[in-house]
């Protein structure tokens, strides 16, 4: 690999991870209603991880730490979802329930 470490990917790895498995957990134990808000997040999500797993692989992105590319996971995140918002993806009780959601995940 050109870009950054092996140890660094799967540190970010073991992060997204932890933040599918959050969202992950409505499979089984939330409500119709839960499921369709983490599945909805999860959709951004996935198009962010993974964006942000290529960019690490870019050699001018060697020398960013794993707590950089935390907060631009949770940047882009915000970012991707309040757009969403803006263009009435959703009505604004989802709208709702999913920035709960969001900052829920990050907490």
């Amino acid at each position: 690999m050109f870009g950054v470490n092996n140890q660094l990917i799967s540190e970010y790895h073991q992060y997204l991870d932890s933040k599918e498995a959050f969202l992950d957990s409505y499979i089984d134990s939330g409500s119709d209603h839960d499921l369709f808000i983490a599945s909805y997040i999860h959709g951004h999500f996935s198009v962010i991880a993974a964006n942000l797993l290529n960019a690490m692989n870019e050699p001018k992105n060697k020398n960013i730490k794993l707590t950089e590319w935390q907060e631009k996971t949770q940047l882009m995140l915000v970012n991707s979802i309040d757009k969403a918002i803006e263009n009435n993806e959703l009505a604004s009780s989802d709208a709702s329930d999913v920035l709960i959601m969001r900052k829920a995940l990050f907490k």
